[in-house]
């Protein structure tokens, strides 16, 4: 029997039990669709993250103070000493109750330069940045994030109206465009960013911060730039204790770098979860195959009786599990893309279409056939010819 023959035999014995065939094929569909979906969603966090993390800065630091405040001349020194740096600002973080009208809101508040802007390439959708001499004469300005605009004034345009900060009028210059909400669930529009000169004296009373962000022209010039600043503070304040150094510094590639990992991980977690289940469709396939034996044992008899050999028995049986859990691969694909792309655009996703993940799992579909398949096949091509005659 040539193989083309086989597969025919095998359509035609697998039709004659469409029932038990459709309910065999359960476990594959279920065991390809879900490592479809864990891979899949695992490809689309891996971009999120990212997305999420360049929000941050791309090519950026974060110098943290340890222990003492930094204050303007350190930004000034920075910017004017070394070449690496392209954008820097001062970073402070205050909670503070937001007021407008009849409405409260506690909220973020940051007091940043310019630059802060261009570093984290957040554009306004409406208004303004801060002019230089608003920063230098620390007026009382605000850019508004799209939660808070959404939030106090609906509809209406907030640009030129007045909020209470801390029972401080500010008024409206911009609203900066949508950023989205990271990972963890914290919306990143809502907030309110002053000039960070009104911020030391208008809300929080002193002069000095403990935050700064700085952007290097290239991610070449990262490692560089880091180690510069970390000889500037040494220099400016001695520390003989390495454990406990002047500024802790963190980088935009690092965060990626750590995230990046840990979604592989995850991803490779969920889909060796996932695989489980296709173990349990193939032990399905084994089970069915070895009763569809037990059934034919007589059939196989004659056929081995008019001249068919051991080889074309053990093909005819494996030929019918490979199309069984083929068939369970091709459905399970289908299912698992249609969900997979229903989760993604719920939460808001990237939909990555993976060839090589849809080939791969329709590989793997068809080696449990092959695996799962052999045992029955081997039995049914082992039978003495006489032995099957006589089966009733």
């Amino acid at each position: 029997m040539n193989f083309k023959n086989s597969i025919i035999s095998a359509l035609k014995s697998l039709g004659k039990n469409k029932m038990r065939t459709a309910l065999t094929s359960i476990g594959v569909i279920i065991g390809v669709s879900s490592v479809i979906i864990m891979i899949g969603i695992g490809s689309s966090a891996q971009v999120a993250v990212k997305d999420k993390i360049m929000n941050y800065g791309a090519n950026a630091i974060a110098v943290r103070s340890n222990y003492k405040l930094f204050t303007i001349k350190d930004v000034e020194n920075i910017k004017r000493t070394f070449h690496q740096v392209k954008y820097i600002t001062p970073i402070l973080r205050y909670k503070i109750m937001l007021k407008h009208q009849n409405k409260n809101l506690s909220t973020q508040l940051h007091g940043v330069a310019n630059d802060y802007f261009k570093l984290k390439s957040w554009p306004t959708s409406r208004g303004r940045y801060f002019t230089k001499y608003e920063i230098i004469s620390y007026e009382k300005v605000v850019i508004i994030g799209n939660t808070i605009s959404k939030k106090f004034f609906r509809y209406q345009d907030p640009i030129g109206k007045y909020i209470l900060i801390q029972n401080i009028p500010f008024r409206i210059i911009g609203v900066l465009s949508e950023m989205g909400t990271a990972l963890s669930g914290r919306d990143f529009d809502e907030i309110v960013i002053i000039p960070y000169t009104t911020a030391t004296i208008k809300i929080i009373g002193i002069r000095e911060f403990g935050e700064i962000y700085i952007g290097a022209y290239n991610e070449n010039q990262i490692n560089g730039l880091v180690d510069s600043v970390y000889r500037y503070f040494y220099r400016i304040h001695p520390s003989t204790n390495k454990n406990n150094p002047p500024v802790l510094i963190t980088t935009s590639k690092e965060k990626l770098e750590m995230a990046e990992s840990i979604s592989q991980y995850l991803s490779i977690l969920l889909a060796g979860i996932a695989s489980i289940s296709l173990f349990v469709g193939g032990v399905g396939i084994m089970n069915i195959m070895l009763v569809s034996v037990s059934e034919r044992t007589r059939e196989i008899g004659i056929r081995m009786a008019i001249g068919a050999k051991g080889r074309d028995i053990l093909m005819q049986f494996l030929v019918e599990s490979v199309i069984l859990s083929s068939i369970g691969g091709i459905v399970g694909i289908i299912i698992g893309i249609i969900i997979y792309y229903s989760i993604v655009h719920f939460v808001e996703w990237p939909f990555i279409f993976s060839i090589a993940g849809i080939f791969i799992s329709f590989v793997f579909s068809s080696a449990v056939g092959i695996s799962f398949g052999f045992y029955p096949a081997r039995k049914a091509s082992n039978l003495n010819p006489i032995d099957a005659l006589r089966t009733e």
